[in-house]
């Protein structure tokens, strides 16, 4: 047996899988062999050469029973010879549907080699040899169309010869890959039974699974794709490195046009949140190619109704366009609106002439209370921003004016309130440069309980007399986001500084003046001087910081100009500087009021929609593409709003408009955070819905409302991604290939055949060559015992 097996392959080892000590084994091979020639030691007129064979065929069947209880191993190397793989990655997603229209001579070259109409030689002036349905064939074929027509018919030569030397094989892919055929070429038939169907691509997964597949190297990979990949994996650039290391190099082929005609939406830019009544801003950012100086119409739609609509001139390439519409529903929750621009008949795609988005209406007014102690600039002009905006209740105290002005004002009172039901009524208290034994200490505490039990807001404008020094060991240095020292002086700041965005404040609403980035960090950079700012120390840790100022390289760390923090279930926001009034230079109230009227409604928001509430629901989106999972969360607190902790927490999806479903669904605990609940609803259908509580917690729930939509993203973007595929070609050390030059493959790719050795374990026991041997030895001693007439 062991002989057989060294002349297949190379004998590595042997060893026993079930050994005893040493000793032990030698013990008992000796008690085997003592034994055999025990058996046959007064074996009476027998030959002695016979009596030897029938003692060495004892020996060898006992000796074989004890080795087979030991398990003998044998390590073998196997080599063998292989054909390298080689597979072809067809894309079919749905942007492979794609007509473009292919004006340019190149492009025609391009789609007359792959539909088979030329031969690759016969690459002159093609617009003038192609006939009228040569032209009408290239006009109506899709980039699916010219990549397998390339495959069957135009490259078929070039693969017959890589098939020779290289295992081809046939895949497609999308958001999955799929073996369509394993044989050199592919047939026609089969390939045009292919249709561009896939919803996402994800053009490095299937290179990364293909390769995988299979136990030897690949020879190479082809990708037959436009490069439009919407499932980006955040591994690719490692994965396209990894296979560059292994010497396995892609080749990939672009189907498409970079820049074919077509409009398309690529950004809408408004704000989330808007009153009953507003009109709501909307900055659109247009593509366009091929559409020069013509016009159409661009319209907003909320909830399905056209609210506004113009005209808009392409001028070709990007472009901003801005329209605004007026929110005219009157109940609050989540609404939907859709921006579209008519389509041209001969577009690529009519699919990205519209973008979904949605808007969270607010209904109610926001009841301030500002507490003033010096009659500031600020000051003056805030309470005004804050007396004309018809969405705000306001409710002034001058801690320096006497009570008189209370009695003679309706929008004045003399202290904080110590009812507790007067006091809970406020949304937001703005806190200026008031000394902290203004309030008493039960004030303070009702303060505090109503921001961090009730949701409320607390903002600091900081004030050179007493804020925020004063209020050291109070319930508001607590709550405020920043550390400070209570004994310090305001330091002067230099003419030349200036407010400075950190990223959080480029995308927080608060500090959002104009869209462009740009723009939006030269109009705060004209905030100067700020004369004095308070002796703060740095934020709290998980205070977000939205500003900083311009010379914080000079500082140990960014001085925190605005800086808000959650306390509770409020929010408490500190705003350094009371020169927020210079932004009026030259521009009027624009940009002052503005920076205040989303700093209230950021402030507040939560608190208007419901969010203070014991139990409050959310999601971690407003919008989801349909087919998607929605991740719905649930924070639940007791009557002590203490977190609420149990097995699972059931809440209900409704349906609103034509999707009329009701749907249970089962949040589980989230461990780490004691109170919250998550889980899954899946979004199957296109529509409104609204997230609430069962019946006899709504009273203190909150509900919360989210969309879905149809999203095509293999739609929206229309261009051929060549610098993806060039990518992804350089990456694996391949090249990325024209249709011309497609029969250069067989120059490129390595079809000699790869050796691979192969380690394996036998064993030398369980097998019928030990069971033979046993049966013959036996069998063999049983007869000639027999003959000799021995017991």
């Amino acid at each position: 047996m062991i002989l057989m097996i060294a002349e297949r392959f190379d004998v590595e080892d042997l060893f026993w899988a079930r050994p005893l000590p040493l000793p032990w084994m030698l013990l008992v091979f000796a008690v085997v062999v003592l034994w055999s020639l025990y058996l046959y030691r007064r074996s009476v007129g027998l030959r002695p050469t016979l009596r030897y064979a029938l003692g060495l065929a004892r020996f060898l069947v006992l000796a074989a029973i004890v080795s087979a209880l030991f398990e003998p191993m044998v390590v073998l190397r196997e080599t063998e010879t292989r054909q390298r793989a080689f597979p072809v990655l067809l894309d079919v997603s749905e942007s492979m549907s794609i007509q473009d229209p292919r004006k340019r001579p190149q492009d025609l070259v391009d789609a007359a080699i792959s539909l088979n109409l030329i031969d690759t030689e016969q690459v002159g002036d093609v617009t003038l040899n192609l006939g009228a349905k040569q032209r009408e064939a290239i006009a109506s074929a899709t980039r699916l169309d010219l990549a397998t027509n390339l495959l069957a018919k135009n490259g078929r030569p070039v693969l017959e010869t890589i098939g020779l030397g290289a295992d081809i094989r046939y895949h497609t892919f999308g958001r999955d890959t799929q073996l369509i055929c394993d044989e050199s070429t592919l047939e026609s038939g089969a390939a045009q039974m292919l249709s561009a169907t896939e919803k996402q691509t994800s053009i490095v997964e299937a290179i990364e699974m293909v390769t995988k597949s299979g136990g030897t190297r690949p020879a190479g990979v082809v990708v037959l794709s436009d490069g439009i990949e919407t499932g980006v994996s955040r591994r690719a650039e490692s994965v396209l490195q990894d296979l560059g290391a292994r010497g396995i190099p892609v080749y990939t082929v672009p189907f498409g046009l970079p820049d074919p005609d077509d409009v398309s939406i690529r950004n809408v830019v408004m704000q989330e949140v808007a009153y009953s009544g507003d009109r709501v801003p909307v900055r659109v950012q247009l593509q366009s190619k091929g559409y020069e100086k013509r016009t159409a119409k661009l319209s907003v739609l909320l909830n399905g109704r056209t609210v506004s609509s113009r005209s808009v001139r392409f001028e070709g390439g990007l472009q901003f366009e801005d329209i605004d519409f007026r929110v005219d529903i009157y109940e609050k929750g989540a609404v939907q609106i859709e921006v579209l621009v008519e389509p041209f008949d001969d577009e690529v795609s009519e699919e990205n002439n519209r973008a979904e988005r949605s808007i969270r209406v607010v209904n109610e007014k926001v009841n301030v209370l500002y507490i003033e102690g010096n009659a500031r600039w600020e000051y003056r002009y805030l309470r005004a921003i804050l007396k004309r905006d018809p969405r705000i209740n306001a409710t002034f105290i001058g801690s320096n004016v006497g009570p008189e002005v209370a009695r003679n004002s309706s929008e004045h009172i003399d202290r904080f309130p110590s009812n507790r039901e007067d006091a809970f009524q406020y949304d937001l208290v703005i806190l200026g440069d008031v000394k902290a034994d203004f309030f008493s200490e039960d004030e303070l505490s009702l303060l505090e309980e109503l921001v961090r039990d009730r949701g409320a807001s607390l903002l600091m404008l900081c004030g050179p007399m007493h804020s925020p020094n004063s209020y050291a060991g109070t319930p508001v240095q607590a709550m405020l986001p920043v550390r400070f020292e209570a004994d310090s002086l305001w330091e002067e700041v230099a003419e030349s500084v200036y407010p400075v965005l950190t990223p959080e404040g480029r995308s927080s609403l608060v500090m959002t003046l104009e869209n462009e980035p740009e723009l939006n960090d030269r109009i705060w950079s004209r905030m100067a001087p700020m004369d004095h700012l308070p002796p703060l120390l740095g934020p709290k840790a998980g205070a977000t910081v939205l500003a900083v100022l311009s010379d914080s390289i000079d500082r140990e760390q960014g001085y925190p100009l605005v800086a808000w923090q959650r306390y509770g279930t409020g929010k408490c926001m500190s705003v350094a500087t009371d020169r927020l009034w210079r932004l009026r230079y030259k521009t009027g109230d624009k940009y002052h009021w503005r920076v205040w009227s989303q700093c209230i409604q950021f402030m507040t928001l939560s608190r208007l929609m419901g969010e203070h509430k014991r139990i409050r629901l959310e999601t971690d989106r407003s919008i989801y593409p349909a087919g998607s999972q929605c991740r719905i969360y649930a924070h639940v607190l007791d009557d002590n709003f203490d977190p609420v902790v149990q097995a699972n927490f059931d809440v209900f999806v409704t349906g609103l408009g034509g999707e009329q479903i009701r749907q249970r669904v089962s949040l589980r605990p989230d461990r780490s955070h004691p109170g919250l609940f998550e889980g899954y609803f899946a979004a199957s259908s296109p529509g409104r819905y609204r997230l609430e509580s069962n019946e006899d917690d709504q009273p203190i729930s909150n509900t919360a409302e989210f969309q879905v939509a149809d999203e095509n993203r293999e739609l929206a973007d229309t261009d051929l991604d060549l610098e993806n595929l060039k990518r992804i070609a350089s990456l694996t050390g391949g090249e990325c290939l024209k249709v011309q030059d497609f029969a250069r493959l067989v120059e490129l790719v390595d079809q000699q055949p790869v050796a691979t050795t192969v380690l394996s374990e036998r064993s030398l026991w369980d097998n019928g060559w030990i069971l033979g041997l046993l049966v013959g030895l036996l069998g063999l001693e049983w007869i000639q015992r027999r003959r000799h007439d021995l017991p």
